[in-house]
């Protein structure tokens, strides 16, 4: 029910809110003192008339299932300017049948008269009036036929004002989508090196230990499960954690004792939320611009620290001094256009190198994860 309603919002409160000024246009007011006489059963009924139910059946309820059904945009505004000139009709109608005669919000004003000189004059004008009393005259055919004009013009702003919002929400709703299709496509990008250099060690261990080549090859099933079957764009960090883990254990059948890792997280930010593969990124930077350009391999430090309201992934890996590459490759361009589509700006993607190190420094917002 709720969900079905969270469907309706934008015209449930735009409607509310009409519905308000209906009851604020309804109140018999004392100004001396102040204070509220009554509310004229009569204003409501009659505003609502004009003011909801018109527009609701010949206005919004129609345009809503031309979008449902997809209707071209051009031909909707046309359909609109049409309903609207049959609800400018229909209104006038009322205020001349069963109402009185200008009893809805325009009264048109004027005629002939004489000034003190004598001289005859003729003066026209459009009264906003919240009286239901109508003229105190006789009214013909043109005084209708001008109302049902002006009646139209202010139910196309109506369907002006829905369709633009309804334009500006669509837009909205298109951007989400289009972000979360970017956030799809680079998060399932995985390093193509990555990929042949398990295969190449899954094969290489198939020769000297079979029993550990199935327990690798184990391993690589579950990464690439794990990675792809997250719907997610941020997880539990211990999760992340345990992809990095799996993936570290690959890469030591290659590296071997050249490769070592120095894990100081905190234990409490288990169920702290991270982008995923951010962590992922920042280790395999690490061991393919770092460990993988040193003949003896180094040992890889991953702190996971606090700050405030900030949480703070840092990698830091030993490098060639003489090595011209500073890391900033795919990878972390990748993961940076996925940190700016989930946080805009309130991040930061740091690295700094120093002598023989390296270290990739990133702080996204503090978040734990709902229902941990």
């Amino acid at each position: 029910m709720l969900q079905q309603l969270a469907k309706y919002r934008f015209a449930i409160l735009i409607h509310g809110i009409i519905f308000g000024l209906i009851l604020l246009l309804s109140v018999d007011i004392a100004t001396s003192p102040l204070r509220i006489e009554a509310l004229n059963l009569i204003k409501i009924s009659h505003f609502s008339y004009h003011l909801l139910i018109l527009p609701l059946l010949l206005v919004y309820w129609p345009i809503h299932k031309l979008k449902q059904r997809g209707e071209k945009t051009k031909n909707i505004y046309l359909i609109a300017l049409l309903l609207s000139i049959a609800a400018g009709v229909a209104s006038a109608t009322y205020t001349h049948t069963i109402s009185n005669p200008g009893g809805f919000l325009f009264q048109i004003r004027g005629g002939e008269s004489i000034d003190e000189q004598g001289n005859p004059s003729t003066s026209f004008y459009i009264n906003l009036s919240t009286s239901v009393d109508g003229y105190d005259y006789d009214t013909g055919w043109p005084m209708y036929f001008a109302e049902c004009f002006l009646h139209a013009l202010y139910y196309m702003f109506y369907s002006l004002m829905y369709l633009q919002f309804y334009a500006l929400s669509r837009k909205r709703k298109l951007r989400y989508q289009l972000k979360q299709q970017q956030l799809d496509i680079l998060g399932h990008q995985l390093n193509p090196h990555f990929l042949f250099n398990s295969l190449n060690s899954i094969r290489g261990m198939l020769f000297e230990d079979s029993n550990e080549a199935k327990v690798l090859l184990h391993e690589f099933r579950n990464l690439f499960k794990s990675h792809f079957a997250n719907k997610e764009h941020k997880i539990a960090l211990k999760n992340e954690v345990e992809l990095c883990q799996r993936y570290l254990k690959l890469e030591h059948v290659r590296f071997e004792e050249r490769l070592k890792v120095n894990w100081l997280v905190d234990s409490h930010l288990g169920n702290t939320l991270v982008p995923s593969m951010s962590l992922f990124t920042l280790i395999e930077n690490a061991i393919k611009h770092g460990i993988g350009q040193l003949i003896s391999g180094g040992k890889i430090k991953v702190q996971i620290t606090t700050h405030q309201k900030e949480l703070i992934l840092r990698v830091t890996n030993p490098t060639p001094e003489s090595s011209k590459a500073d890391g900033t490759k795919t990878g972390l361009a990748n993961l940076d256009t996925r940190l700016r589509l989930l946080y805009n700006s309130d991040y930061q993607l740091q690295t700094k190198r120093k002598y023989s190190q390296y270290e990739v420094t990133l702080i996204v917002p503090l978040q734990e994860q709902a229902n941990a």
